[in-house]
Protein backbone atom coordinates (compact mmCIF):
# COMPACT_ATOMS: atom_id res chain seq x y z
CA UNK A 1 0.00 0.00 0.00
CA UNK A 2 1.43 3.26 -0.80
CA UNK A 3 0.71 6.77 0.03
CA UNK A 4 1.92 9.91 -1.42
CA UNK A 5 -1.07 12.58 0.01
CA UNK A 6 1.01 15.10 1.74
CA UNK A 7 -0.92 14.65 5.07
CA UNK A 8 -1.12 18.36 5.70
CA UNK A 9 -5.05 18.85 6.21
CA UNK A 10 -6.60 19.05 9.43
CA UNK A 11 -7.93 15.97 10.75
CA UNK A 12 -11.93 15.57 11.62
CA UNK A 13 -12.54 16.75 15.13
CA UNK A 14 -13.51 13.35 15.62
CA UNK A 15 -9.88 11.90 15.76
CA UNK A 16 -8.78 14.75 17.50
CA UNK A 17 -10.88 13.81 20.25
CA UNK A 18 -10.35 10.01 19.79
CA UNK A 19 -6.74 10.59 20.04
CA UNK A 20 -6.89 12.87 23.32
CA UNK A 21 -9.05 10.12 24.90
CA UNK A 22 -6.43 7.26 23.80
CA UNK A 23 -4.32 9.16 25.61
CA UNK A 24 -6.13 10.21 28.76
CA UNK A 25 -6.68 6.61 28.87
CA UNK A 26 -3.01 5.32 28.36
CA UNK A 27 -2.18 7.52 30.87
CA UNK A 28 -4.46 6.35 33.59
CA UNK A 29 -6.18 9.48 33.93
CA UNK A 30 -9.52 6.97 32.64
CA UNK A 31 -8.60 3.99 34.54
CA UNK A 32 -9.59 0.47 33.24
CA UNK A 33 -13.18 -0.11 35.19
CA UNK A 34 -13.48 3.57 35.57
CA UNK A 35 -16.86 4.71 33.40
CA UNK A 36 -15.86 7.92 30.70
CA UNK A 37 -17.39 11.08 31.36
CA UNK A 38 -21.11 11.39 29.82
CA UNK A 39 -21.80 12.40 25.81
CA UNK A 40 -22.74 15.69 27.41
CA UNK A 41 -19.57 16.28 29.70
CA UNK A 42 -17.33 15.48 26.35
CA UNK A 43 -19.10 17.81 23.98
CA UNK A 44 -18.42 20.46 26.65
CA UNK A 45 -14.52 19.64 27.32
CA UNK A 46 -13.98 19.76 23.78
CA UNK A 47 -16.73 22.45 22.23
CA UNK A 48 -17.92 19.61 19.76
CA UNK A 49 -21.40 18.15 18.59
CA UNK A 50 -22.72 15.04 20.39
CA UNK A 51 -22.19 13.40 16.86
CA UNK A 52 -18.69 13.60 16.99
CA UNK A 53 -18.27 12.69 20.68
CA UNK A 54 -20.06 9.40 19.62
CA UNK A 55 -18.05 8.85 16.07
CA UNK A 56 -14.69 9.37 18.78
CA UNK A 57 -16.33 7.00 20.93
CA UNK A 58 -17.32 4.34 18.44
CA UNK A 59 -13.24 4.33 17.13
CA UNK A 60 -12.34 3.37 21.02
CA UNK A 61 -15.11 0.53 20.62
CA UNK A 62 -13.30 -0.56 17.37
CA UNK A 63 -10.15 -0.54 19.29
CA UNK A 64 -10.99 -2.78 22.32
CA UNK A 65 -10.38 0.00 24.81
CA UNK A 66 -13.74 0.79 25.99
CA UNK A 67 -17.68 -1.09 25.80
CA UNK A 68 -21.04 0.61 26.28
CA UNK A 69 -24.11 -0.09 27.72
CA UNK A 70 -27.36 1.26 27.43
CA UNK A 71 -28.24 3.07 31.16
CA UNK A 72 -24.72 2.03 32.33
CA UNK A 73 -22.33 4.82 30.37
CA UNK A 74 -18.99 3.99 28.57
CA UNK A 75 -16.32 1.60 30.48
CA UNK A 76 -12.60 1.78 30.12
CA UNK A 77 -11.43 -1.97 29.23
CA UNK A 78 -7.93 -3.24 29.69
CA UNK A 79 -6.22 -2.84 26.34
CA UNK A 80 -6.11 -6.36 24.46
CA UNK A 81 -2.47 -8.00 25.84
CA UNK A 82 0.50 -7.42 24.32
CA UNK A 83 0.76 -4.55 23.05
CA UNK A 84 1.21 -4.15 19.48
CA UNK A 85 2.30 -0.56 19.10
CA UNK A 86 -0.63 1.65 17.38
CA UNK A 87 0.59 4.56 15.23
CA UNK A 88 -2.26 7.26 14.54
CA UNK A 89 -1.31 9.64 11.68
CA UNK A 90 -3.89 11.78 10.19
CA UNK A 91 -1.43 15.07 9.93
CA UNK A 92 2.30 15.38 9.65
CA UNK A 93 2.30 17.14 12.97
CA UNK A 94 1.27 13.62 14.30
CA UNK A 95 4.95 11.66 13.39
CA UNK A 96 6.41 13.13 16.64
CA UNK A 97 4.06 11.29 19.17
CA UNK A 98 5.59 8.30 17.81
CA UNK A 99 9.19 8.91 18.67
CA UNK A 100 7.84 10.32 22.12
CA UNK A 101 5.83 6.56 22.63
CA UNK A 102 9.49 4.90 21.74
CA UNK A 103 12.97 5.00 21.81
CA UNK A 104 15.42 4.57 18.92
CA UNK A 105 18.77 2.86 20.36
CA UNK A 106 21.24 3.37 17.48
CA UNK A 107 23.57 0.55 16.92
CA UNK A 108 25.39 2.34 13.91
CA UNK A 109 25.94 5.39 11.69
CA UNK A 110 27.93 5.34 8.22
CA UNK A 111 28.75 7.40 5.19
CA UNK A 112 27.53 5.41 1.95
CA UNK A 113 27.02 6.04 -1.99
CA UNK A 114 23.54 4.42 -3.30
CA UNK A 115 24.35 2.04 -5.48
CA UNK A 116 21.89 0.74 -8.01
CA UNK A 117 19.99 -1.19 -5.72
CA UNK A 118 19.71 1.37 -2.74
CA UNK A 119 19.13 4.11 -5.19
CA UNK A 120 16.01 2.29 -6.13
CA UNK A 121 14.72 1.55 -2.67
CA UNK A 122 15.15 4.96 -1.89
CA UNK A 123 13.72 6.75 -4.59
CA UNK A 124 17.16 8.75 -5.82
CA UNK A 125 19.59 9.09 -8.43
CA UNK A 126 22.34 6.29 -7.99
CA UNK A 127 25.66 8.17 -6.75
CA UNK A 128 23.71 10.37 -4.63
CA UNK A 129 25.55 10.93 -0.82
CA UNK A 130 23.36 9.31 2.46
CA UNK A 131 24.16 9.28 6.14
CA UNK A 132 22.65 6.16 7.71
CA UNK A 133 21.67 5.37 10.95
CA UNK A 134 20.80 2.03 11.96
CA UNK A 135 19.27 0.77 15.13
CA UNK A 136 16.35 -0.61 17.50
CA UNK A 137 13.18 1.17 18.20
CA UNK A 138 11.77 0.12 21.70
CA UNK A 139 8.33 0.95 23.51
CA UNK A 140 7.98 1.47 27.38
CA UNK A 141 6.23 -1.51 27.50
CA UNK A 142 8.06 -4.59 26.86
CA UNK A 143 11.78 -5.25 26.37
CA UNK A 144 11.29 -6.46 23.06
CA UNK A 145 12.32 -4.67 19.72
CA UNK A 146 8.79 -3.58 18.17
CA UNK A 147 11.05 -2.55 14.96
CA UNK A 148 14.69 -2.01 13.09
CA UNK A 149 15.11 1.11 11.26
CA UNK A 150 17.25 2.40 8.48
CA UNK A 151 17.34 5.92 8.52
CA UNK A 152 19.06 7.63 5.50
CA UNK A 153 19.70 11.69 5.59
CA UNK A 154 20.75 13.37 2.32
CA UNK A 155 24.38 13.66 2.55
CA UNK A 156 24.02 17.49 2.56
CA UNK A 157 22.75 17.27 6.08
CA UNK A 158 25.06 14.87 7.29
CA UNK A 159 26.05 17.24 10.27
CA UNK A 160 23.10 16.45 12.03
CA UNK A 161 24.53 13.18 13.24
CA UNK A 162 26.31 14.71 16.20
CA UNK A 163 22.20 15.84 17.16
CA UNK A 164 20.63 12.47 16.75
CA UNK A 165 21.54 10.44 19.86
CA UNK A 166 20.99 13.81 21.99
CA UNK A 167 17.59 14.32 21.11
CA UNK A 168 14.08 12.63 21.17
CA UNK A 169 12.67 14.44 18.33
CA UNK A 170 12.14 13.09 15.02
CA UNK A 171 15.23 13.30 12.68
CA UNK A 172 13.48 15.54 10.30
CA UNK A 173 13.07 18.03 13.03
CA UNK A 174 15.90 18.34 13.67
CA UNK A 175 17.14 19.30 10.10
CA UNK A 176 14.13 21.37 9.80
CA UNK A 177 16.02 23.28 12.77
CA UNK A 178 19.40 23.28 12.10
CA UNK A 179 18.98 23.73 8.34
CA UNK A 180 16.55 26.24 8.46
CA UNK A 181 14.11 23.47 5.30
CA UNK A 182 10.75 22.70 5.80
CA UNK A 183 9.24 19.30 5.26
CA UNK A 184 6.41 19.42 3.33
CA UNK A 185 5.29 16.31 2.46
CA UNK A 186 5.85 12.46 3.40
CA UNK A 187 5.40 9.96 0.54
CA UNK A 188 4.31 6.30 2.84
CA UNK A 189 4.59 2.83 2.00
CA UNK A 190 4.11 -0.45 3.55
CA UNK A 191 4.15 -3.70 2.60
CA UNK A 192 3.76 -7.28 3.68
CA UNK A 193 7.20 -8.74 4.19
CA UNK A 194 8.64 -11.84 5.74
CA UNK A 195 11.77 -11.43 8.17
CA UNK A 196 15.29 -12.85 7.15
CA UNK A 197 17.41 -14.99 9.79
CA UNK A 198 19.71 -11.87 10.49
CA UNK A 199 16.69 -9.51 11.01
CA UNK A 200 15.08 -12.16 13.13
CA UNK A 201 17.91 -12.44 15.54
CA UNK A 202 17.97 -8.41 16.13
CA UNK A 203 14.16 -8.51 16.53
CA UNK A 204 14.29 -11.75 18.63
CA UNK A 205 12.10 -13.14 16.21
CA UNK A 206 11.74 -16.55 14.24
CA UNK A 207 13.34 -16.45 11.09
CA UNK A 208 10.50 -16.26 8.39
CA UNK A 209 7.85 -14.61 10.79
CA UNK A 210 5.20 -11.93 9.07
CA UNK A 211 6.62 -8.27 8.92
CA UNK A 212 5.46 -4.86 7.86
CA UNK A 213 7.97 -2.66 6.31
CA UNK A 214 7.00 0.87 6.03
CA UNK A 215 9.08 3.16 4.56
CA UNK A 216 8.84 7.02 4.34
CA UNK A 217 10.04 9.45 2.21
CA UNK A 218 10.00 12.68 3.32
CA UNK A 219 10.43 15.69 0.89
CA UNK A 220 10.90 19.60 1.40
CA UNK A 221 9.62 22.86 -0.22
CA UNK A 222 12.25 22.17 -3.36
CA UNK A 223 10.70 19.01 -3.65
CA UNK A 224 14.35 17.68 -2.45
CA UNK A 225 14.09 14.14 -0.80
CA UNK A 226 16.09 14.71 2.70
CA UNK A 227 15.03 11.55 4.55
CA UNK A 228 13.62 7.88 4.00
CA UNK A 229 13.14 6.01 7.38
CA UNK A 230 13.01 2.27 6.52
CA UNK A 231 11.11 0.38 10.01
CA UNK A 232 10.48 -3.58 9.60
CA UNK A 233 8.19 -4.26 12.36
CA UNK A 234 7.29 -8.15 13.26
CA UNK A 235 3.66 -8.31 12.28
CA UNK A 236 2.25 -8.37 15.78
CA UNK A 237 4.20 -5.38 17.46
CA UNK A 238 2.61 -3.01 15.06
CA UNK A 239 -0.48 -1.43 13.88
CA UNK A 240 -0.88 1.56 11.52
CA UNK A 241 -3.93 3.47 11.47
CA UNK A 242 -5.07 6.32 8.88
CA UNK A 243 -8.20 7.83 8.82
CA UNK A 244 -9.50 9.07 5.26
CA UNK A 245 -12.52 11.18 5.14
CA UNK A 246 -14.54 11.25 1.76
CA UNK A 247 -15.20 14.49 0.44
CA UNK A 248 -19.25 14.98 -0.26
CA UNK A 249 -20.13 16.91 -2.90
CA UNK A 250 -23.54 17.68 -5.40
CA UNK A 251 -22.94 14.49 -7.25
CA UNK A 252 -23.22 12.43 -3.99
CA UNK A 253 -25.88 13.91 -2.23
Amino acid sequence: MKSTAPLLATPPQYVLVAQQLMDDIQAGRHPVGSLLPTEFTLCTQFGVSRHTVREAIRRLQERGLVTRQRGVGTTVKAPPAESAYVQTTAVISNLPQYVEDTRLVTSETIDLIADEALATRLGCPPGQRWLKVTGLRYTDRGELPMALTDVYINGAYGGVRKHIDASQVPIYTLLEKHYGITIVEVQQEIRATTIGPADAKRLTVEPGSAGLLLTRRYLSERNQLIEVAVNLYPADRFAYVSSVRLQVGPERA
